[in-house]
């Protein structure tokens, strides 16, 4: 009676943590998809017009109306299309876990769905770290080449796409850790029936 009893809450113990692990894993990818979709969202709306004074004829000043906008930077614009992609990503990953019951999640899907996880840690990986490059130059500017900084004249538009880069690091954080979960489910093998008898 004891061993039934065992044997039960052993049963019930191991059916119930494939449930949790996929808990985890689905609130880890609703908050990657938050994270990808903010750095996404204020990236792509992050403009900042002004007028400066750009030179001076006599004691007149002469201004002109300058535009600071992402889409000036081409590594901002992959930083948009990486996250935004990651995004994509992780929302069709929540409603396949949501709506895809019905689906087969063995093997090859498994392993395809691994496969995604670990292209979009590269594709976010590689989109942040070039955004965080031209963030540090238009803040510090490189004298040797003589690039001027810019965020001491458009610092809204700094400010805003240092919050997106926050945000996208949260992001890859997350992915990273999706992916290593993804890998992990891979490995981890079903236990066998024991109702089951082999002959």
């Amino acid at each position: 009676m004891a061993l039934q009893s065992e044997e039960k809450l052993e049963v019930g113990y191991s059916s119930l943590q494939p449930k949790t692990r996929k808990l985890v894993l689905l609130m880890l990818r609703v908050l990657a998809f938050f994270a990808t979709a903010a750095a996404t969202v204020v990236m792509g709306l992050n403009k900042e017009t002004k007028t400066l004074v750009v030179a001076t004829v006599g004691s007149t000043p002469i201004k002109a109306s300058l535009t600071a906008k992402f889409q000036h930077t081409p590594a901002f614009v992959f930083f948009v299309i990486a996250n935004g992609l990651a995004s994509v990503h992780n929302l069709v990953m929540i409603m396949g876990d949501l709506f895809g019951q019905k689906l087969d999640y063995k093997g090859l899907r498994l392993a395809v769905i691994a496969i995604l996880d670990m292209m979009t840690v590269a594709l976010v990986s590689g989109g942040v770290s070039a955004a965080a490059f031209m963030a540090e130059l238009g803040k510090n500017g490189n004298s040797h080449a003589r690039w001027n900084k810019i965020c001491d004249k458009f610092e809204t538009f700094c400010d805003h796409g240092g919050g997106a880069l926050i945000a996208s690091f949260a992001g890859l954080i997350l992915t990273l850790i999706i992916s290593v979960m993804s890998i992990i489910k891979l490995l981890i093998k079903p236990k066998p029936d024991s109702n089951i008898v082999v002959p």
